[in-house]
């Protein structure tokens, strides 16, 4: 199975502190296993990036969606991109390594991805859409699928993150919750391989 060893710097410690107290559990199993599963695309398509960045921009990826990190008027995918962003300034990051971070953040629901995006806004789309819909869920290693569920369950992520982006469309018509809902995100993430599965 693949090694999905994370890091152990002071940043990625605070932020797993962070989610675990903000978020609810099925939603801090849904930031864990998408970085799970940004590390598995990356080794399948053989793409190198910063260990760091990925993890801190996976686990802070949807912190928007939260009251307590929601300004009220803008998308939460911008609102998560600047609570990331602080906190990497405040570990002393550099201006570049900053703005990626918040850049992977902010194009985590884009229409499309390119690798000129960046390797870490890259892997976070396409990890994302892995743990939601079921995107490239047939090139992950079923044996890294089964670990990474087991070791962080689905829980009642259908619906309590249905919930939370239902709350977003519902308040802010301009952004990507809007256009998700009215696009069938809910069909979309019943019918994800995960969801079919037995619950746990």
């Amino acid at each position: 199975m693949l090694d999905l060893k994370t890091p152990d710097s002071s940043l990625a410690r605070q932020v797993e502190e962070l989610l675990h107290a903000a978020a609810p559990p099925f939603l801090t199993n849904h930031s864990f296993r998408s970085h799970a599963w940004s590390v598995a695309l990356a080794h399948r398509d053989g793409i190198r990036f910063d260990a760091e960045l990925l993890y801190v921009a996976a686990l802070l990826h949807d912190i928007g969606l939260l009251a307590a990190y929601d300004t009220g008027s803008r998308c939460f995918e911008e609102d998560g991109a600047d609570v990331a962003a602080g906190l990497a300034d405040a570990e002393g990051w550099s201006t570049e390594r900053r703005e990626a971070l918040a850049e992977a953040i902010r194009l985590h629901t884009a229409l499309e991805i390119s690798f000129g995006d960046g390797a870490e806004a890259y892997l976070l789309w396409h990890a994302t859409g892995v743990d939601v819909t079921g995107h490239r869920y047939g090139e992950i290693d079923p044996e890294t699928l089964a670990a990474v569920v087991s070791d962080y369950p689905r829980l009642d992520f259908a619906h309590g993150f249905m919930e939370l982006v239902a709350s977003q469309a519902a308040r802010k018509s301009g952004c990507w919750a809007n256009r998700a809902i009215k696009g069938g995100l809910a069909a979309r993430i019943a019918a994800a391989p995960f969801e079919s599965e037995t619950r746990r």
